[in-house]
This record gives structure tokens, C-alpha cells and sequence, in this order.
């Protein structure tokens, strides 16, 4: 069984995961799963960015120690992923002082023992959102066209920088001979045009500029730039430094999954840095587009924003990854509108793929006991497995919109030979020859449980569970199946009410973690918390201070309303409102355990309310409990997918 290693770019954690993190690791998980298919040994690992200047200023602004900042927001990552079904194998953070912190110094050192490590002093344009330094001639109106919002700095200061000028002619000879294989196309081009012209990068930042970095072998006052740090993470993750026989199993990587706003680094500067380690090149770079909003540009700074987490719990993980995988055109950007996901999984997956197998399978458990014998050899075998290598070779092209668009035309075309041989009606004359009809339609349901595996993994295991079979690999897409019994059909994927989707729930309310309890200055039965949203912290006054005791609250997860306007009570600002039910004998908390602090608590199907409510408008909210849970017009309120529960009240409780 050959290998493949198979990476994302591993993400930084600034803050919690948006639109763009959740687009590349389902590429890069859709990949690893069709090479699984193929029968490859796959490795496939992600993970995060810890090092650099926005990580540690953000960490001082909120008033934690770097390390609680990364350990939470890495959570928020770990918790997307398991949510997207993402199968990695492994999962490196830079701060790893292990695995990560030996292997790029010993990087390192292999491009200082090339002659390739210098030092001197720079000034020059640099970039916090991107951790880069700019040319003028990348700016547009002054700004990094990536961080439009954030004021460019002029830093200078004495780096150590990195001979890239010395290998790009070499690069642009590899990359043109497709050694190192560019794709698409387009981005090809790109990073050629670039080559021509690239320069020394600087490599190292003082202690005294950022104090959050692995330090440089030999010399303590500096920390690793981005470069030698971050892009290691491929080796060290699977050996280099820390378990060479490992390494040397593994490496080099088949295929890396990057963002276009990194082309250079990965198409430029990394193969250069391997050139002079001596160390193999990768295979493959697959270049992804941005998943844009109705034509806009996705941006925190500009408020254009999706949480992917609330398009997760609104239409199911499967149908959130076929809309994202058939967004996406091969050299482009991608849309993301609420009404072309509805559209989508109603016309494709409900109208086209779901009514096959639902029809196929339920008419097979009533009418021939979900047994079939034999196949009808009919052209439509021929039509679909012709499909079959066109297939394959989109997903080896990384061209996800036309595979999808494939399967698509081969469940049409099994809708098709089911509708026009009619088995409903030729049952009662010919008997064999509809038993024959539907063993052939089994036939294409399996291909299709196959071939649409990696991009809705939890849909084709139900469906083979269906089918009564299980592991079913590429070499499986094939009519040889007979004498078979299916099991109970279900139906897969059911129809979105457009009107539920665009309802909105009146609140907008998020897990908030308390940090710090004092009594009101002014009132006996009020605390004043200090709650840790996760990229922002509040302060909440409470009545709660007979219920509950300072040390029974830090550290408590809570659900507090983020969309109440200020009010101050007795003289002292609250930022918003923390829920708690009354049944009239006890008041207990709404908590959660495993959602992290800023996960937004969601009703299925409704958005949360993005304006600003009064107390007033808060009051005619009606929020009960059931069961040890919160029921809003017997909707359960959920953080991702955990269930928000309430604490030491009964059935019935208002919540307040």
C-alpha cells in the first residue's frame, strides 16, 4: 500500500474559526478520503500557528497568558473539525516543544550551514495581519488588500534573513517542469511572474519587538519569523528533528492545500528553504479561492461574516459540505448565501440523489423482501460507468464543483432508467424482469455511495448501511452485485423549509465563561462577574448572590444574552445578561461543559438576532425548561452540538 501525505495550511488562531478554515480543511479532508478510496495509505495532518505578534497582543489585550489564549481558541478549532467529520491523523501546534521546537531549529541550522542565513538591519512595510512584510507594489491605498482595515507598520530593526533570490531560478525550473506541481493553473502563472522578481526574506524578529516566538539557535535574543517556524510544521509533524525513520517514511508530502493569499509563501519560500536543507520537495501545491457572501469578500473587520458552526447545526454536516465542495470553481472564488444552500439541497440532494435511493430501496423492502438476484444489463450500466474515470480524475484535478456535478448526472441517470422502466407497473406482468430493474438501480446506488464518500462521508455510510454493506473501496464501482438482501430504506436528506431557515430567534446569546466574582458596592443580593466571551470580555451584573457563591461560579460556563442594551444597576454597567430558570422554589444557571467561551447558542433553523433589544423586548421572549433543558417554542437551545442544560430547577422553569 503506497503512501500519501496530504496536508492544510495550518491555521492561527487569532480568534475562532471562520468560512475560510471550514472551506480548506473539507477540501483537504475530501481529498484524504478519495486516496482512502484508492486504497492509498493516507496521512493527514493540520492544525495551528501559534507564534507571532497578533497571538501575543490579542493575549495581553484580553488579560490572559498566551498560553490560556491558545489552549481556548485552539479549542474552538478542534471543536469545528470534529463537528465537519474531518479525518486527520494528526494535528501539530507550533508551541509544541517536543515535536515542533527541535525540528525547526534543526531547519535552521541546515540553512546556516548552507551559507544561507545572514543578518542585517531592515526597515520596511509590515503587515500584523498577515505576519508579513509588504512591497509598495502589494498595497493598495496604503493597505495589505488582505487586511484593507488595519494600518500598515513601518518597522525597523536588525533580522536575520533567508537567501530566497539564490534559489528562484532553480524554483521557477521545478515548478515549470511541474516537479513541484502548481494548481491550478492560473496560480501557476502567478508564482512564476513572482520568482522573477523575489528577494531575501527576513527571517527572525528581536526579543525586544516579540517576545513570543522559538528562539534562534545561537542566538537568544531573536525569536523564528513565520517562515521557519510555521511552514516546518510539515516535517516536524511526521519526524524531522524529533524521529527521523518516522520522517523518512512519510516525507516527502504529496499534496498541500493552501489558500491563494499564501501562494508565495508555499510556492516560493518553502521549496526554497528545502532546497538549501537538502530535503525533498513536496509533490503537489492545490490552491483554493475564497468562499465569498453574496459577491463580498468575508472579513471579520468589515463585519461580512458567516459562523460556520450556526450553517453546521442550521443544515446538517453533509449538506454543509456538498454546498461548500460544489461552490467552489477550480480558479476561483466561491459564493456562500443562505437561499443557493437551500436551493442546492432541496434540487440536488433531496429532489435528485435522496428520491433515488429512498424509492429504489423502500419499493425493494416492500415488494421482493429486499432481496435482489440478478441485473437488468441495460445501456444505462455503460452510461454510468463511463462516468466513473471522468469522476476520479476531477477529484485528481481538485475540481470538487465538477465531480459533484458528475455524481449528480449519475444519479440522474438512475432516476431516469427507474422512471422510465416503471417497476410499479411492470410488476404485476413481468415480476423477474422489475426484480432485475431494481437489482441494477441497487447497483447504482452503490456506486454512488462510493463515489460521493469523500465529500458526504456520514451520508454514504448510512447509505451502505442501507444497503447492507460496509467499507466499500473504489474498486467496488461495479454492477457485480447479486443475490444480495439490502436493509430498512430512510430517508437520507429531507427537504429545508426555506420560511424555518430565514426565521430568526429574538436573542442573541453565547457560552460566556466566568474569570471573576465581586459583590456590588451598593447592592446585597447583586455579584458583578467578569465573563470571558472568547474574543471579548464583559462585565454582568446578577441577582444571584443567595444562590450561588463566588467560588461555586469562577470557572462556570454560563449562556449570557450579548444583544441587551447597557444598563447600569445600582451605579454599576452591566454588559449583558446571564439565564437562569426559576421554578419558584430554586434559581439555577443555564451552563454547558465542552462548548468553548464565544460558541454561539442556537435554536436549529433560526438565526440569531443581530440588533440590539430593550428589556422590554427580552421579557416577551418565552424560555422554559423541559427535562433539564431550555425549550424556546419547543426548540432545544444548543451550543454547537451540546444541549444547554439548567441547574437545580424543575419542569417548568422560566427562564430569565
Amino acid at each position: 500500500m503506497s503512501k500519501f501525505y496530504i496536508t492544510t495550511a495550518i491555521a492561527y488562531p487569532n480568534g475562532p474559526p471562520h468560512m475560510g478554515h471550514a472551506l480548506e480543511i473539507i477540501q483537504t479532508d475530501a481529498l484524504a478520503r478519495f486516496y482512502r478510496l484508492l486504497g492509498k495509505d493516507v496521512f493527514f495532518q493540520t492544525g495551528t500557528d501559534e507564534h507571532g505578534t497578533k497571538n501575543w497582543q490579542t493575549a495581553q489585550e484580553e488579560g490572559i497568558t498566551i498560553k490560556e489564549f491558545l489552549d481556548r481558541n485552539v479549542g474552538f478549532f478542534k471543536t469545528l473539525y470534529n463537528l465537519l467529520n474531518i479525518s486527520y491523523d494528526n494535528f501539530i501546534r507550533t508551541t509544541n516543544k517536543k515535536v515542533h521546537y527541535p525540528g525547526a531549529q534543526k531547519l535552521w541550522n541546515a540553512l546556516v550551514t548552507s551559507g544561507d542565513i545572514y543578518k542585517k538591519k531592515y526597515k520596511g512595510l509590515y503587515c500584523v495581519g498577515c505576519e508579513s512584510f509588504k512591497t509598495e507594489r502589494e498595497l493598495v491605498n496604503k493597505r495589505c488588500p488582505h487586511h484593507p482595515t488595519r494600518e500598515i507598520e513601518v518597522i525597523e530593526e536588525e533580522n536575520y534573513f533567508f537567501k530566497l533570490s539564490k534559489y528562484k531560478d532553480k524554483i521557477i525550473e521545478i515548478i515549470e517542469k511541474d516537479q513541484y506541481k502548481v494548481v491550478p493553473k492560473t496560480r501557476k502563472n502567478e508564482i512564476l511572474s513572482f520568482l522573477k522578481e523575489a528577494k531575501d526574506v527576513s527571517f527572525s524578529r528581536p526579543k525586544t519587538s516579540l517576545p513570543w516566538g522559538i528562539p534562534v539557535p545561537s542566538d537568544e535574543e531573536h525569536v523564528m519569523y513565520v517562515w521557519c517556524d510555521a511552514l516546518s510544521n510539515y516535517i516536524t509533524g511526521v519526524g524531522y528533528g524529533s524521529c527521523e525513520s518516522e520522517f523518512e517514511k512519510v516525507w516527502p508530502a504529496d499534496l498541500h492545500v493552501v489558500g491563494k493569499d499564501i501562494l508565495r509563501f508555499h510556492a516560493g519560500v518553502w521549496p526554497a528553504m528545502l532546497l538549501s536543507a537538502h530535503i525533498l520537495l513536496p509533490k503537489e501545491l492545490f490552491v483554493h479561492g475564497f468562499l465569498q457572501l453574496s459577491g463580498q469578500k468575508m472579513a471579520k473587520s468589515t463585519g461580512v461574516v458567516v459562523d460556520p458552526l450556526e450553517e453546521i447545526e442550521k443544515f446538517g454536516v453533509d449538506p454543509f459540505r456538498f454546498y461548500i465542495l460544489g461552490a467552489m470553481p477550480i480558479d476561483g472564488d466561491g459564493d456562500y448565501t443562505e437561499e443557493a444552500v437551500v436551493e442546492r439541497i432541496n434540487n440536488e440532494l433531496v429532489a435528485n440523489l435522496s428520491n433515488l435511493c429512498y424509492r429504489v430501496l423502500s419499493f425493494l423492502n416492500k415488494n421482493f423482501d429486499s432481496k435482489i438476484k440478478d441485473i437488468e444489463n441495460d445501456t444505462v450500466i455503460e452510461e454510468i460507468t463511463a462516468q466513473f474515470d471522468s469522476i476520479k480524475d476531477y477529484y485528481e484535478k481538485r475540481d470538487f464543483k465538477m465531480a459533484l456535478s458528475g455524481i449528480m448526472e449519475v444519479s440522474a441517470s438512475g432516476n431516469r432508467y427507474f422512471q422510465h422502466k416503471e417497476p410499479w407497473k411492470v410488476i404485476k406482468s413481468h415480476r423477474e424482469e422489475a426484480h432485475r430493474v431494481l437489482g441494477t438501480c441497487v447497483n447504482i446506488i452503490k456506486c454512488l455511495s462510493i463515489l460521493v464518500n469523500p465529500i458526504m462521508p456520514e451520508f454514504s455510510a448510512e447509505l451502505q448501511k442501507q444497503l447492507n454493506l460496509k467499507g466499500l473501496k473504489w474498486d467496488d464501482l461495479n454492477f457485480e452485485t447479486k443475490d444480495h438482501t439490502i436493509g430498512k430504506a430512510e430517508i437520507l436528506v429531507k427537504k429545508v423549509d426555506v420560511k424555518k431557515v430565514e426565521k430568526e430567534f429574538p436573542l442573541n446569546l453565547k457560552v460566556a465563561e466566568i474569570s471573576e466574582v465581586k459583590d456590588h458596592p451598593k447592592a446585597d443580593t447583586l455579584l458583578v462577574l467578569q465573563v470571558n466571551l472568547g474574543t471579548e470580555k464583559r462585565q454582568v451584573v446578577a441577582g444571584i448572590k443567595q444562590e450561588y457563591s463566588a467560588e461555586e461560579l469562577v470557572g462556570k460556563k454560563i449562556v449570557v444574552v450579548t444583544n441587551l442594551k447597557k444598563a447600569k444597576l445600582r451605579g454599576v454597567e452591566s454588559q449583558g445578561m446571564l439565564l437562569a430558570g426559576d421554578d419558584g422554589k430554586h434559581v439555577g444557571l443555564l451552563t454547558v461543559e465542552e462548548a468553548q467561551p464565544g460558541t454561539q447558542v442556537i435554536v436549529k433553523g433560526f438565526t440569531p438576532k443581530k440588533g440590539r433589544i430593550k428589556p422590554d423586548g427580552f421579557a416577551k421572549v418565552k424560555l422554559i425548561v423541559k427535562g433539564g433543558k431550555v425549550l424556546w417554542e419547543n426548540h432545544i437551545l444548543k451550543a454547537g452540538l451540546e444541549e444547554v442544560k439548567v441547574e437545580r430547577v424543575g419542569d417548568g422553569a422560566k427562564v430569565y
